[in-house]
This record gives C-alpha cells, structure tokens and sequence, in this order.
C-alpha cells in the first residue's frame, strides 16, 4: 500500500468544552468546521474513515513498535539481551513471563487495538448512514467500492477482536457500534464466546464482502482481500481453544478451517515467491505471497526519535508510518551497527535448523534471515559515520565491540551463542534508522502449511501433508545467488540451492533438532526428534515462519490438540526458558512458564482503574 496512502481522514468528533457559569456567553464552535455530521458526504471522506482504521496497525501499540515484542518475546524462538535488560526492561518482562498490569507497552497496545475496533465501526457508521447519497447503491460500480470499503473496515474490526482475545482472554469490553461515551466507557465484559463468534462472523462477512483475491500493481495495492478475510478466518477456527471462552482442548474446527484455507489455494490468486529473503524487506512488498501487511513508509519528513518533538500522539515515538523494529530487534548494538539489539534469536531456535555431517547448517533459510556464525555479511558503519565508506563484514566482526582503552573483544566469549534477526532489517549501517518494511502478518507459507496440518487433523492424510510441506521446503531449496545479489549474500555456499532434503527423506534421517546442551553438559531443551510427517510439519513451521509472531500462538493451539502425542512436550521449552536465557546472555529472573497464568497477558492496570465493571483475568 505505498500507493495508498494512509493519511487519517477521519474526523473523530468535536470537543465538548464545559464552562462555569463565569464565562461570557459565547459560542466557541465554528460552524464552518468539518464534523463527523458533515465531513462523511463524499465518497473520498467515506474512503479516509476506512483508511484511518488503517492508519490504527502503525501506531506504536501496534506494529511501529510493541507489536513485535507483544507476538514474538514470550515464545521459545526469543531471547532478550543485556540492553533490553538495562535499556527497555519491558520488552525483557514480556519474555520473562514478569508481566504485571502496569506494563506500558502492554497497555500500549490494548489501547490502540480498541482504537481500531472504534476507528472500524466509526467506518462502518458513516458508510451505513451513507450521507447525501455518498454512494448510489443502485449502481453497480458505486456499490462494488461501497461494498469493498465495508469489507475492509469489518475486517479490520475482526482483527482487533482476534489480537484482543488472543492476548488477554475473552472478558473484556467489545463494540460492535460507536462508543456514546459516558457511561458506555464502562461496558462491562463481554460474555464468554461472545467475541469469537463475532471475530468468526467478522472474518466470514469480509470475505464475501470482499471480491479481489489480490491488488498487487494497482493503486489499492496493500488493501484487505478476500484472502486476507479468510486466512485469519482458517487462524481463528484452529485456534478456537485459545480464542473462544467457552471452547475446550480439542475444540479446533479442523474441517472448517481446511474448507477455508482450500479456497484460497484454489483461488490461484497466491505463490511462493522465488526469494525467501524479500518476505522481510523493502524489495517487493504486497507481491503474491503476502495476504495481509502492515504499511510502512520512511517519512523522513517527521520529528525523529525526540520526545520534544513528537510526530505522532505516540508519546515520543513517531511512527508517521515508520516502524521501529529494524532499530530494535535486528543486528546488534555494536559500533558498527549503531542499533539498539533488544532481543535475538534463541539458541533453541538456531539449533533448530538441519545441519550436516559436519555440524554446519544446510537450510538456506536460516542465512536468510538471520545474521549468525557462516552466514551473510553486514555493511558497517564507516568513517565518521558516512554510510558510503562501511565495509562489509562477516559475523566475527559484526558481533565483536572492542575495547577502546584495554584492547578486548568484549563479545569474544558470546560468538555462537548471539545472534540477530536479519528479518525486517536493511543489511548495513543507516544514519536513518525509521523503516519502510511492510510488516508481514500472514503469507502463503502459512497457508500451505496450515492446510497440510488441516489434512492431518481433519482426515489423517499423510500424504496430502506431506506434499504441502514439500512445497515450502522447495522454495528454500531454489533460494540461489541468482535471487540475491547483494554485497551481503554474494558468493555465498548456502544459494547453490537444492541442500534440503525432501520431507520422506527427513523422516528417514529422523534428526534431532531443536536440542540444547549448556556449557557444563546439562540438557536445556531436549529438542525433537522427525520421525512423523506431523512432527516435520511442526519443524517447518519454526524454520520457516520464525519471528513473524505465530510461534507462541502455534505452541498454544499444539498444547490444546488431545490428538497430538506431543502435546505435553509443546510447553517444555517455555518451562526452561530460564535455563536457556542464562546460556545464551548469562541474564537470569526468567519464570517457569505456567499455561494457567501465561498464556495470557494482564488487563491492563489503566483499563481496571477507570472501568469498574471490569475485573482482571488469570494473568493479573
């Protein structure tokens, strides 16, 4: 959607301003001033409402900022590091699992994620009063727009409910108009199942709503689809033990969810991408394997990072459609990098990927999306700071902080054990730090793999499993140079392609992956052996949708599946995380994952000091 942009029309409503009976009798209004009573008349102001929903993801509770934390810190891929700890201790509490309901990027969230789902139905009010005749529904033309921006708008309230339910549970307020105010700001929960059924009928109505599989090249490139409805409508169905209130383990609509993910496989609309690399960058975003992105845009116009000089309502931090994860969660805060580094990919995670006789890593994914020992090379910082005259360097040097007055390596000892997520990163020194990377919150991979587990769970079809999971790994075995040809990748082992065996011989080696052993011997994480097609799908998932934010919810729908042997095990990992964490940084004060507490995140403090019909829930 770098076409489409996102500027917020919406006119939220004119302040009320109370006077004591000292003022003069004056009127403070203008009435030449737009209102939301005379500003939605024009087709244009009916396409900004739906377009300032939008505008809601790009906020720092959403995908600016927290949002990456919020999805990816309390899973088994995520470590947080020392600057985390001494620098934005809160990203450190969410993996920590030390969460408490006064978390400010919790609340951040929270907040703007109900700022969405008002900024819908204020959509969804105007478009239904539809003023002056805006639209002419008995025109064909008029009503496939009228129609398209409902669909988007009702998406985009499903989301909000999805992301609400999925991090704090279903009792918590849900609106399916404009809030009045007043005594409506203290609506009490919802009842239990109340928000799922209307998430399920959100993403149902959306996607019939919604006719174009894909806008990839136009000017509404970056839109909703009718595959971005339906995929999350499949996420919703095989989440249903961890999103419906009254659902139990084992509720997973499976049939439901493979009928859906089918329609957009059949649709032809998507593709694997031949570059796994440019699912994380700036390079051919919204292409046809994307469903769903958040749009970002490096407006260098904004205030920067200055908290005297705010862009945005976002406190300090100013999105104005800048995202902040390549400053924060990518290459390490090294000198060479200039970035912050407040978390990285857990050992559990790099141990995950297969590797051969030699011990050294064969799946080109891992090199492509993350900077660890053998892999791509960085572009550093050069002299004085000018971006032109950086080298490029190898990970050695990428992770190496030298002592100016002593001489010592002060990463020396941590080589092997840290590492960055070269996702949504730019692979060298930047003054300018904002982002333009689209945010990728669902694409086709996840549908190829969630419809090979359908197969599994809805009819025991191991081969139909098996041929979707062959699909993904083929790509990353067609990952070759001839695809990537920047300095970072060029003349590397890992892109003459074709080193990843197929799923049948996978289960033939029946490897252990995953597996980590501490300094002094002591087995951390057990790991998994792949001697089933249902344990290589679970494998696949990990390699190839690591930090894209659907681990943790994966580990949690695994958990609450009776048919899976492995259930037990899903949360071991979770459960030691202390263990792993002091491996791999030596920081400790990480909590033994417990499912009844954590698997949830507090009401947030403000919401229960200002609403007294809500209570909190099992986390707070």
């Amino acid at each position: 959607m770098k076409r489409m942009k996102l500027y917020i029309g919406a006119c939220l409503g004119t302040a009320l301003i109370s006077l004591s009976s000292c003022e003069p009798n004056m009127v403070y209004t203008n009435p030449s001033a737009d209102s939301e009573l005379t500003y939605y008349n024009t087709q244009e102001h009916l396409t900004y409402a739906v377009n300032g929903a939008y505008n809601m993801l790009q906020r720092a509770g959403g995908w600016a900022r927290w949002m990456p934390f919020m999805l990816n810190a309390r899973s088994d891929e995520y470590a947080f590091t020392s600057g985390a700890a001494n620098g934005e201790p809160e990203t450190a509490r969410l993996a920590q699992y030390t969460v408490n309901a006064d978390l400010g990027s919790m609340s951040a969230t929270y907040q703007d994620l109900y700022t969405l789902q008002y900024a819908a139905n204020l959509a969804l009010e105007r478009l239904e009063i539809n003023q002056d005749g805006a639209f002419n529904l008995d025109d064909a033309e008029d009503k496939k727009l009228y129609d398209r921006l409902r669909g988007e708008a009702i998406f985009l309230r499903g989301l909000s409910r999805f992301y609400l339910v999925y991090f704090f549970g279903d009792e918590i307020p849900d609106r399916d108009y404009v809030t009045t105010g007043g005594d409506d700001y203290l609506l009490p929960p919802a009842e239990p199942g109340q928000i799922y059924q209307r998430m399920i009928q959100d993403f149902k109505d959306a996607s019939e709503l919604l006719t174009e599989w894909n806008y990839e090249g136009t000017e509404d490139e970056g839109r909703a689809t009718k595959g971005s409805a339906l995929a999350f409508l499949a996420k919703a169905y095989m989440g249903r033990p961890i999103l419906d209130g009254t659902a139990s383990a084992g509720d997973a609509d499976w049939a439901a969810a493979k009928d859906v993910l089918w329609q957009i496989i059949q649709s032809g609309a998507y593709s694997l991408i031949p570059n796994y690399r440019e699912n994380a960058t700036e390079e051919n975003e919204n292409n046809e394997e994307s469903l769903f992105e958040v749009q970002f845009s490096q407006s260098v116009e904004t205030g920067g990072f200055n908290p005297a000089a705010p862009g945005d309502i976002n406190s300090w931090v100013v999105t104005g459609q800048d995202c902040m994860r390549m400053l924060e969660i990518t290459s390490p805060n090294s000198t060479v990098s200039g970035r912050w580094w407040n978390g990285m990919p857990s050992l559990a995670l790099y141990n995950e990927f297969e590797r051969d006789e030699n011990g050294k890593i064969i799946d080109p994914r891992a090199y492509l999306g993350l900077y660890i020992p053998g892999g791509c090379k960085f572009k550093g910082k050069g002299e004085a700071g000018r971006e032109e005259d950086g080298e490029w360097l190898e990970y050695e040097k990428l992770f190496s902080d030298v002592n100016q007055d002593t001489g010592e390596d002060l990463f020396a000892t941590w080589r092997g054990k840290w590492f960055g997520c070269r996702k949504y990163g730019i692979d060298e020194f930047r003054n300018m730090l904002r982002s333009g990377i689209n945010d990728r919150v669902i694409r086709y991979a996840d549908v190829l793999l969630m419809y090979a587990e359908c197969c599994l769970e809805a009819n025991n079809d191991e081969a139909t499993a098996r041929e979707y999971i062959n699909k993904v790994r083929d790509r990353a075995n067609n990952n070759t140079e001839a695809y990537n040809t920047t300095g970072a990748d060029a003349g590397m082992w890992y892109l003459q392609g074709g080193t990843l065996p197929t799923v049948e011989e996978l289960i033939a080696n029946h490897p252990v992956v995953g597996r980590v052993v501490g300094s002094d011997g002591t087995v951390i994480c057990e790991g998994m052996e792949i001697n089933s097609v249902r344990r290589a799908l679970k494998h696949e998932y990990s390699v190839e949708l690591y930090w894209e934010g659907w681990r943790f919810f994966n580990l949690m729908r695994w958990y609450n599946n009776p048919n899976d042997p492995d259930r037990e095990k899903m949360l071991d990992n979770l459960k030691n995380k202390n263990a792993l964490q002091v491996e791999q940084t030596s920081l400790t004060g990480t909590l033994a994952f417990d499912y009844n507490r954590h698997l949830r995140l507090p009401i947030p403090s403000t919401e229960l000091s200002t609403n007294t019909n809500m209570h909190g829930n099992a986390a707070n």
